[in-house]
C-alpha cells in the first residue's frame, strides 16, 4: 500500500493529494486491523474502538506521511 506513496499519480490527482490518500488508507487498514482484534470486550470494544479511530485517523496519516517523506530524505 504505502508502496505507492511516491508513485506518479492518477491523472487529474496532485501529487499531494495522492500522497494523502495513500496515507490515509494506510491509516484506514491499520485502524480496521485494531477494531477487529479479538478482546474478551467485543460489543462495547468495539463501537470506543471506531469512536477513538475516527478522533485519530489524521494524525496517524499525518504519522505516516511524516513518517515516509523522512525516510525519502536519507
Amino acid at each position: 500500500m504505502v508502496h505507492d506513496y511516491f508513485a506518479i499519480p492518477p491523472a487529474g490527482i496532485t501529487q499531494e493529494q495522492h500522497k494523502r490518500s495513500v496515507a490515509v488508507a494506510a491509516a484506514l487498514s491499520v485502524a480496521k486491523e485494531s477494531v477487529s482484534a479479538s478482546t474478551s470486550a467485543t460489543g462495547s470494544k468495539t463501537s470506543w474502538d471506531l469512536q477513538a479511530v475516527a478522533n485519530e485517523i489524521a494524525n496517524l496519516a499525518d504519522a505516516i506521511q511524516d513518517a515516509l517523506e523522512s525516510d525519502s530524505e536519507v
